[in-house]
């Protein structure tokens, strides 16, 4: 049976389109952010993550492919092997290459009133979107609205400023100190830099320092939206032994 794909529009109020000429203040921004899924109806990204510890550097990717309802993350491990996680807005699909195993499950509608219209707009979940992960960078870009609210908002947040990434003009802003953690070693050092597509609010890097060193960064390094994607993308070629758990 067909699916109906449902109007991006649907279910919520109007979003602003653009941005005002100049510079936005935080909260214009994280407020444009929180609706950045729907000013696009397909979307190829690919992101890079580094991260630096005492035993050196490691990179690893994710690259998402959106063509609602279907989505598809692919996400490679510094340490070796990937894995897939693939919808088509009614089952789940995952795969992971190093134990060889693959999953599938029935879509978990989102919980009730992630949408009503009396929330402020970035604490809303655009739950007629379709799905995505639970977790992980490919949603926190895509649906930048949780991230704005529970982690930078309550920072200690610099000038919005533009800059380029990804070929894309971007707006950046720092974030210091943006939450207490209760770890020991904790320091009151810590910051993120946030970058922001100018033209529809997703994120293009996410970069956190301690202090003036790099510690973790996920940056955009391929930025491609409302071009077509073959329905092929989409399918999921398993090894003949791959193993079934559910």
């Amino acid at each position: 049976m067909s699916e109906t794909l449902v109007p991006i529009t649907a279910a919520l109020p109007a979003i602003a389109t653009s941005l005002a000429p100049g510079l936005p203040t935080a909260a214009e921004l994280f407020d444009f952010a929180a609706g950045a899924e729907r000013r696009f109806r397909t979307l190829r990204l690919r992101i890079e993550e580094r991260t630096v510890t005492a035993a050196g550097e490691s990179l690893g990717s994710v690259e998402l492919l959106l063509d609602r309802p279907n989505a598809r993350v692919t996400t490679a491990h510094p340490q070796g092997g990937y894995d897939v996680w693939l919808t088509n807005g009614t089952s789940v699909r995952g795969y992971n290459a190093v134990t060889n195993t693959a999953t599938r499950r029935p879509h978990r509608a989102a919980p009730a009133g992630l949408d009503e219209r009396g929330l402020p707009q970035n604490s809303r979940v655009p739950t007629d979107l379709g799905p995505l992960p639970g977790k992980g960078w490919a949603t926190t870009f895509v649906r930048p609205g949780s991230f704005c609210t529970s982690v930078l908002a309550g920072a200690v947040l610099g000038a919005v400023h533009e800059t380029r990434l990804a070929e894309r003009v971007a707006l950046t802003i720092e974030a210091a100190a943006p939450r207490a953690v209760g770890l020991d070693g904790d320091r009151a050092d810590f910051r993120f830099r946030v970058t922001f597509d100018r033209l529809t609010g997703v994120l293009l890097g996410v970069e956190e320092f301690r202090g003036a060193h790099l510690v973790r960064s996920a940056l955009c390094t391929a930025f491609e939206a409302d071009a077509p994607i073959p329905t092929s993308a989409f399918e999921l070629e398993l090894p003949l032994d791959v193993v079934t758990l559910y």
